[in-house]
């Protein structure tokens, strides 16, 4: 396929300097209720620190602090908070036993681990419990940066029932037989890289899983993932064995869990998507790392499909219905019956895992790529035209939001488009 010169950036994506920077995953106009978030940590120099420093989002946040684990349940026993924030080690309850309990209590709540202490074999008891792991020293702008990120990016989705859900996931569950094939590599004496990359790269559930892992400070990267190809060599074999086989990071899709969902028709259309978005953002530019990027995005821009197929299984397979019966976009009836779609839902779980910004707007935006509000072609772009011309070349398949035309005449790409629709149409 014949792709024209290059309207996409050149540049690695900077890890997130400031939330909101580029096209980032904007707050909602209205003014919104405030965030409740609680902060645990047996040092008082350490609480001090964290109380001066957020004292500037006293406007938008309401903060606590509390000095042990058995305080904070007594907080949290009274009233949910929307994220906690607590240190790994200390005396009488630590954070794995406490982040537990936050679990049981109020699924909900997003959860961080701030903690210095980063053996392998005591962080792994938090990995199924926690949403992102922030190492100390770390500073409070790089804190309250990820706290923003995560209560923006839930201010836009709007829903707290489709948010709650979201945050309540240990694991996206993958189609049932790649789920065996990384269950055997894990198992495996003799498993390499290259056989768990690529058996992620065939799974969006997977392939969520192992970013999130590699995006952990736990691991003492210093740097954002972007790769799925990277994230498996950071991560290596013996890493991925040791988390995976001491708690339950994968799991399989119970295929008639929910009616009309077609599991291996989204995992092949997600699969698909990605080399399709990979050869896109290759053919227009010569950079390696950011088609690889390209390829991770096109792979997880339905995850919120699994989200939604997972926890509302009888209400999703109603919306699925309702949408191949009258032909109308999923899109649309999404929004009828949850007032959001899979692509927020998606974009959401992939914020507060700890996934880079590029890759969290791809999926939200992939429907809507010109909300980025750049007039170069975005990662979410790229992804907007490697779905649309994905849907062209399945005929048999649900009906396809709409192309944003007005984004490809922006892009310059109207023309290009149309002449590589008729190719996936006539191939």
């Amino acid at each position: 396929m014949a792709l024209p010169a290059s309207h996409y950036s050149h540049d690695r994506p900077a890890d997130e300097k400031a939330a909101g920077q580029g096209c980032a995953v904007a707050a909602a106009t209205e003014t919104p209720v405030k965030t409740r978030i609680l902060f645990v940590d047996d040092e008082p120099a350490m609480l001090r620190v964290l109380k001066l420093g957020m004292r500037s989002m006293a406007g938008e946040w309401e903060v606590e602090f509390m000095p042990s684990g058995e305080e904070a349940v007594a907080a949290i026993e009274k009233r949910a908070f929307d994220v906690i924030v607590t240190d790994m080690r200390m005396p009488g309850m630590n954070g794995a036993q406490l982040l537990n309990l936050v679990l049981r209590l109020h699924p909900q709540t997003v959860r961080i681990v701030l903690s210095g202490y980063s053996e392998l074999s005591e962080v792994v008891n938090c990995i199924g419990l926690t949403h992102q792991f922030l190492e100390k020293p770390c500073s409070l702008n790089d804190l309250k940066n990820c706290l923003k990120r995560i209560t923006q990016v839930k201010q836009q989705l709007g829903n707290d029932r489709i948010s709650n859900l979201a945050a309540s996931l240990k694991n996206l569950p993958s189609l049932p037989e790649i789920y065996l094939e990384i269950a055997d590599a894990i198992q495996s004496p003799n498993s390499t890289i290259e056989r768990i990359a690529d058996i992620a790269s065939r799974d969006p559930a997977i392939a969520a899983k192992l970013l999130q892992l590699a995006n952990s400070a736990f691991l003492g990267f210093n740097h954002k993932v972007y790769s799925l190809t990277e994230a498996v060599q950071l991560l290596g074999v013996s890493v991925i064995q040791s988390v995976a086989m001491a708690v339950p990071i994968f799991s399989a899709f119970a295929r008639n869990q929910c009616p009309n969902f077609p599991i291996d028709q989204i995992w092949e259309h997600s699969l698909q998507t990605g080399i399709l978005a990979q050869r896109i953002s290759n053919h227009q530019i010569d950079d390696y790392y950011q088609s690889e990027q390209a390829f991770c995005a096109g792979l997880l821009h339905d995850v919120g499909k699994i989200i939604l197929a997972e926890s509302l299984p009888m209400e999703y397979g109603a919306v699925l219905q309702e949408a191949a019966a009258g032909r109308r976009p999923l899109l649309d009836v999404e929004q009828k019956y949850f007032r959001a779609t899979h692509a927020e839902a998606g974009a959401y779980l992939l914020a507060i895992w700890g996934l880079p910004v590029p890759l969290v707007e791809a999926v939200a935006y992939h429907h809507y790529p010109r909300r980025c509000g750049t007039q170069k072609l975005s990662l979410a772009g790229v992804v907007h035209i490697a779905n649309g011309l994905q849907h062209a070349g399945d005929a048999a398949g649900p009906t396809a939001s709409p192309m944003d035309l007005d984004y490809l005449k922006i892009a310059g790409l109207e023309q290009q488009f149309e002449k590589w629709r008729a190719e996936m149409k006539g191939s």
